[in-house]
């Protein structure tokens, strides 16, 4: 018994020593997550990046060489409204007998110029001949007869639009009912545009076309009985010095109101004068040249009129400055 007892308590303890000796039992291992922020959290919004506009590129002001046909009063003053609206800007007298036209337009050609502004018909026909610049020519009324307009030249209108001339002459003259034009020949866009205004305001026209000024004159003997106002233009073909002399005499005995292109005419008798402003006629210069500095000259009209006028009578103090109140050509 002692026996079987003894092996019951030996086999008790090993059983037990084999429990302790049984190896640990391992964890699984524990994956270690980083903690994720800003799902449901506002997060500020980034500082704004700030664009600068790059700075808009100012064209240079545009310079320009006038040429002046000789010291005309009219002339002179156009050169001067110029120098305001031009940067640097040079003025040369064709009349100037120092400096012959070809030596004068070797330094043109040689200058860094957007544009030759030539004022008169000879310096029109001397800037188309030789000048490798654009050029845009003022004060020619003829210039169908001498082929100025080119690829490479405009000009600009030497006489206000004759709606407005002839509208200041009915304010000044209200009773004016039937009026004769003296022109030459070659101008019919300008007669068409002469009956338009002068039905526009109940006038009765009369064209009288005329070769010279002889022709001119004896034309409007006949005519001067049967109207009460001649509407001389610009056009040196048939308006001599001795022939207007002689027109404006018979037509103040006949009490027929001259309407004169320029003020010079008040003095031997016109009643009214209507001629370009000079400041306007600088402002339709500066916007061709300014087109030209665009590369635009195609888009230039060949002649561009002029917006405005100058309005002078006998009686007036001082002459009036007109200014149209048509819109602006578009470009």
């Amino acid at each position: 018994m002692r026996t079987r007892s003894g092996l019951l308590a030996l086999s008790i303890a090993l059983a037990a020593l084999s429990g302790c000796a049984a190896p640990p039992t391992l964890h699984e291992p524990i994956d270690v997550v980083e903690p994720v922020t800003g799902i449901d959290e506002p997060q500020p919004d980034p500082a704004p990046v700030v664009v600068e506009p790059a700075p808009e590129s100012v064209p240079a002001k545009p310079s320009a060489a006038v040429v002046l046909t000789g010291r005309n009063a009219a002339y002179e003053a156009l050169a001067d409204a110029l120098s305001a609206l031009f940067e640097p800007i040079s003025v040369y007298d064709l009349s100037d007998k120092s400096q012959p036209p070809a030596s004068a337009f070797r330094v043109i050609n040689d200058g860094d110029n957007t544009a030759v502004i030539a004022v008169g018909l000879g310096a029109a026909q001397s800037a188309v001949a030789m000048s490798t610049q654009p050029v845009i020519f003022s004060y020619v009324f003829n210039h169908q007869e001498h082929d100025l307009l080119t690829d490479n030249s405009r000009g600009v209108e030497a006489f206000a639009p004759l709606d407005m001339q002839l509208s200041a002459w009915k304010q000044a003259e209200p009773t004016l009912k039937s009026i004769a034009i003296l022109i030459g020949p070659g101008h019919a866009a300008l007669v068409a545009e002469a009956q338009r205004a002068a039905a526009g305001q109940g006038v009765r026209v009369s064209v009288v076309e005329a070769g010279s000024d002889q022709e001119a004159l004896y034309l409007f003997k006949r005519v001067a009985r049967d109207i009460d106002g001649l509407w001389l233009l610009p056009d040196n073909r048939i308006l001599s010095a001795r022939v207007l002399r002689e027109m404006i005499e018979l037509a103040n005995r006949r009490d027929v109101s001259v309407l004169a292109p320029s003020p010079n005419m008040l003095a031997i008798g016109a009643s009214i004068s209507v001629s370009p402003a000079t400041v306007d006629m600088a402002e339709r210069i500066r916007d061709i040249v300014e087109q030209i500095q665009r590369g635009q000259i195609d888009a230039v009209p060949p002649m561009t009129p002029l917006q405005g006028m100058r309005v002078d009578t006998r009686h007036a103090t001082r002459p009036m400055t007109v200014a149209s109140n048509r819109p602006e050509p578009e470009e």
